[in-house]
């Protein structure tokens, strides 16, 4: 059963401490994570809903986007199956890292209002943690 109300909303409130310029990415995030950090980074900027305590959030998301970008490399690299020890023939174990870090990076999208559905939510005045219609391609 959805909690949602339908109709306006009271619009969302710029937070006092809000970020005017992009931040650095941190120096411990990898290739695809700073990568994403920069294309994400500036459009949540200038929406003026972050908070210098949003950017956990926001290089959690990074992190994760990084993390499903690197398992989908191995995998296209070693092939969806490889032989175990035994000369099994199993699913490579990148795809466990894949579905986590896509949740992962799914769930952190609509917190950050960066999927359709969230994003409509945080205009019209309330973040929602109930994302489950709306999709992320990471």
């Amino acid at each position: 059963m959805s909690h949602h109300t339908r109709g306006r909303k009271t619009p969302a409130s710029t937070p006092a401490d809000v970020l005017e310029k992009v931040p650095r990415p941190p120096s411990e995030m990898g290739v695809e994570a700073n990568a994403e950090w920069k294309r994400v980074m500036p459009v949540l900027v200038d929406r003026r809903v972050l908070s210098p305590a949003d950017l956990a959030g926001v290089e959690a998301y990074c992190n994760a986007v990084g993390d499903a970008a690197l398992a989908r490399a191995a995998i296209a690299k070693d092939g969806a199956y490889l032989t175990n020890a035994r000369a099994e023939l199993k699913r490579h174990p990148a795809f466990a890292t894949l579905r986590e870090a896509t949740q992962a990076a799914r769930q952190w999208a609509a917190e950050l209002g960066l999927t359709p559905a969230s994003r409509g939510r945080i205009t019209e005045g309330g973040a929602d943690d109930d994302d489950d219609d709306s999709p992320l391609a990471v």
